[in-house]
């Protein structure tokens, strides 16, 4: 599979290298909140710490990165029910 970047994955100040670490954290994974199809949203931490929420689609043979963003207090609270 390849994985794409769309420009707005980019406006919180993260980077393609923040969604590996992410993947390196075994992170939590789950379907979207907001119930649309083929999207996923991933909670886990880079390698300096930080919470990350990173929303993501499937297309085909590859998957669009289109948010990478800090976890919100509440999400931080959840992600740590789930480790």
């Amino acid at each position: 599979m390849t994985t794409v970047f769309v420009e707005s994955a980019f406006r919180h100040g993260y980077d393609e290298d923040d969604f590996y670490e992410v993947l390196e954290s075994r992170p939590w994974k789950l379907r979207s909140r907001r119930g649309i199809s083929d999207v996923y949203e991933l909670y886990g931490r880079n390698y300096v710490g930080d919470y990350l929420h990173v929303a993501y689609r499937r297309e085909g043979e590859r998957y669009v990165v289109f948010h990478i963003r800090r976890m919100s207090a509440r999400e931080k609270r959840s992600y740590a029910k789930h480790l």
